[in-house]
């Protein structure tokens, strides 16, 4: 039976031999678990931001809207009234019904939005495009079709939009009088205002675009409709949409059908559109994928880099089995048996890959707290990683270093001494 103590001195004396390929290995082993280290505190870091991010989610909460399907305001498509407030105490009726309130809040805001406009889609049929909302008070414009927004507009559905955008929504139809969705409410246009002419407050005056100025094109709408679509304002008089919380332990899409068969009854005469649900649940579907889809990326990072580093201990142990043919020779001849020769070059292997882990966990560890200074997104590093980090590595040194390992146990020790 072979000695492991003989086998580590042994081992041991050998690495000391070769200071030079031993650091190299070391180097090799310590970036690659640094950056496994790295990128699993990065994948920690937004998932744990994914999660923070939607736990608010209710997932037995959804917000009941009405979309149009004809945007002609000489319909009254502009002034439908899908919900109103006597709504609320039917619907609270409904079996599984927990809490029903009105949501005047924006099902959505587009990234941007800042105090002084809303940047959002507009919408006519099949047709949108990209706009910044604006109130009358911010800026003059230049009407060239219809009429401008005044004070007796405040509280009605009414905008002016740039000729840019008229023309991306209606082609050469005019738009006057027809009808635009913002953020799921119907505006009747009532201007069209001129894109390549802005107001010069030094002149007083308007005059032509140059490559200077802003490119946006903004639309018009009252005051208070600009503070309701970027949700400053819950106009207490309008239902928009309606949130309905369902019980615990209720079918969500179940109870909500029943909601929308009840408005459907109660709001006959709304043909020009229909009811639709927004609930959490695919946001939250999609919060998991992402998840799931980090902890994938962070694994095939793990892989690789445990792929990378076995091939670099292969091949230096590949170049070690050579340099020591004759030692191995002598060692058989005087009666060292194969497994014990095996058993030494796996310890070398094990010895480095352990060695280099550690010393790996150590400056990833070090790198990835040094980065939260820097990054906009704060790395995590976990306990786990590096316990799996480190596990890794050392069987990438066994699986990777048996092949060498092996072949010097079997080299013939009269050829390989005569050689």
């Amino acid at each position: 039976m072979f000695n492991m103590l003989t086998l580590i001195k042994n081992s041991a004396a050998n690495l000391r031999g070769h200071k030079l390929r031993l650091v190299i290995a070391f180097i090799w082993i310590i970036i690659g678990i640094t950056s496994v280290v790295f990128v699993s505190a990065m994948g920690n870091a937004m998932s744990s931001m994914f999660k923070s991010t939607f736990k608010s989610l209710a997932p037995n909460t959804a917000v009941i809207y009405y979309e149009n399907k004809s945007y002609d305001s000489n319909s009254s498509t502009a002034l439908i009234q899908p919900f109103v407030k006597s709504d609320l105490q039917i619907i609270q009726a409904i079996e599984g019904v927990e809490k029903v309130e009105v949501h005047n809040k924006p099902l959505a805001i587009a990234p941007g939005t800042r105090d002084d406009a809303f940047y959002g889609e507009a919408k006519y049929f099949d047709k949108s495009t990209s706009l910044a909302v604006i109130d009358p008070s911010d800026t003059k414009y230049k009407i060239i079709k219809g009429r401008a927004i005044s004070e007796s507009d405040e509280g009605s559905r009414v905008a002016v939009i740039p000729d840019q955008a008229a023309k991306d929504l209606f082609d050469e139809e005019s738009p006057i009088g027809k009808g635009i969705e913002l953020n799921k409410v119907v505006y009747q246009i009532v201007g069209v205002s001129d894109s390549k002419k802005i107001y010069d407050a030094t002149e007083k005056k308007f005059r032509d675009r140059t490559n200077f100025d802003s490119a946006e094109y903004y639309t018009v709408v009252p005051k208070t409709s600009f503070l309701f679509l970027s949700g400053k304002l819950a106009q207490s008089n309008d239902v928009q949409n309606i949130k309905v919380t369902v019980n615990d332990g209720e079918n969500l899409k179940a109870v909500t059908d029943k909601v929308i068969e009840s408005l459907n009854t109660l709001h006959p005469n709304l043909s020009n559109g229909e009811y639709k649900v927004h609930d959490q649940s695919s946001i939250q579907k999609a919060t998991q994928a992402m998840t799931k889809g980090i902890d994938k990326f962070v694994r095939i990072i793990t892989i690789i880099s445990m792929v990378v580093g076995g091939v670099g201990i292969m091949n230096i142990m590949y170049v070690s089995v050579m340099e020591r043919g004759k030692e191995i020779g002598i060692r058989r001849a005087l009666g060292a048996k194969p497994r014990t020769i095996l058993f030494q070059f796996l310890v070398e292997s094990v010895f480095i890959t352990s060695v280099g882990g550690v010393m790996g966990v150590i400056v990833g560890y070090a790198i990835t707290m040094y980065s939260r200074n820097y990054l906009p997104i704060k790395p995590i590093p976990s306990f786990n990683s590096f316990l799996y980090s480190f596990i890794a590595i050392v069987l990438t040194g066994i699986i990777f270093g048996l092949v060498p390992a092996y072949k010097a146990s079997k080299l013939d020790p009269i050829k390989i001494i005569y050689k």
